[in-house]
C-alpha cells in the first residue's frame, strides 16, 4: 500500500513538473523584458492587450500585457520580446484599433528599463521641447507670468514622435533631465544643464498653432 502511495505521489509530482515546464516554455518564464508605459491622454477609459504571435502565425493563449488605463493616467508593464497583435479597447470592450508589432530588446539577453511609450488615445503627436530658453536663469513660473500676453517664441523642438504606435525617446535626450507628462518642472536650471519636456499635441492641431498650444500647456503646469 505504501509502495502504491509513493508511486502515485511520484506520478503527480512528475505531471506537475511537466505541466510547469510546458507553461514555462509557452510563456517564456523569466525571459528578459521591455518596460512599456501605457498612456491615456484621451478623455475616455481605454485598455490594451498584447497577444503573442507564434512561429506558425497563430496567436498563443493568454495576454502578455493587459492594462486598463483611466484618462490622463498611465501604467507600466514588463513585456518580453516577440511578435505581437496589439489591440486597443474602449470602456465597453469595443475594439478601437489593432496592429502588428515586433518588440525587440537592445540587448536580447538583458531586460530594458528605458521606457517604451504607447498612447491608447491614438490622437496625439508627442513633442520633446528644450525648456532652457524659458528659464533664462530665473524661476520658470516668474518667466511664464511675464511671457503671457507677449510674443511667444524661443521654443526649440528637439524631437517629435507619432503617438499612434509605440515609441522610445532618443538616448541623447534620456541622458538629460526629462520632464514627463505627469511631472512638474524644476524651479531652476543649473548652468550647463539641459531640461527637456514631453508634451502631447493633438494630431488635428491647425498649422501654425503648435507654439501657442505648447505655451498654454506650460502655463497650466506653472500656475
Amino acid at each position: 500500500m505504501k509502495t502504491f502511495f509513493k508511486i502515485g505521489c511520484g506520478a503527480i509530482v512528475l505531471l506537475l513538473a511537466v505541466a510547469y515546464g510546458f507553461y514555462y516554455y509557452e510563456t517564456g518564464g523569466s525571459k528578459p523584458s521591455q518596460s512599456i508605459k501605457f498612456l491615456n491622454t484621451g478623455k475616455d477609459e481605454r485598455s490594451v492587450t498584447f497577444e503573442m504571435v507564434g512561429k506558425d502565425g497563430k496567436l498563443l493563449d493568454g495576454y502578455y500585457a493587459n492594462s486598463k488605463v483611466k484618462p490622463n493616467d498611465f501604467k507600466i508593464e514588463e513585456v518580453q520580446a516577440g511578435n505581437y497583435k496589439i489591440r486597443i479597447w474602449d470602456a465597453a470592450d469595443n475594439l478601437v484599433k489593432e496592429m502588428d508589432f515586433k518588440l525587440t530588446l537592445p540587448d536580447p539577453n538583458k531586460s530594458n528599463y528605458e521606457l517604451l511609450r504607447f498612447d491608447l488615445a491614438q490622437d496625439k503627436v508627442f513633442v520633446i521641447v528644450n525648456m532652457n530658453s524659458l528659464y533664462k536663469g530665473n524661476d520658470i513660473a516668474e518667466h511664464m507670468s511675464k511671457a503671457m500676453g507677449t510674443q511667444r517664441s524661443g521654443l526649440t523642438i528637439a524631437k517629435a514622435y507619432d503617438g499612434q504606435k509605440p515609441f522610445m525617446l532618443d538616448p541623447n535626450i534620456t541622458m538629460r533631465n526629462v520632464v514627463d507628462l505627469e511631472d512638474d518642472f524644476p524651479d531652476r536650471v543649473s548652468y550647463g544643464n539641459t531640461v527637456y519636456a514631453i508634451f502631447a499635441v493633438p494630431r488635428s492641431l491647425p498649422e501654425g498653432q503648435l507654439d501657442a498650444n505648447l505655451m498654454e500647456q506650460i502655463s497650466k503646469k506653472t500656475e
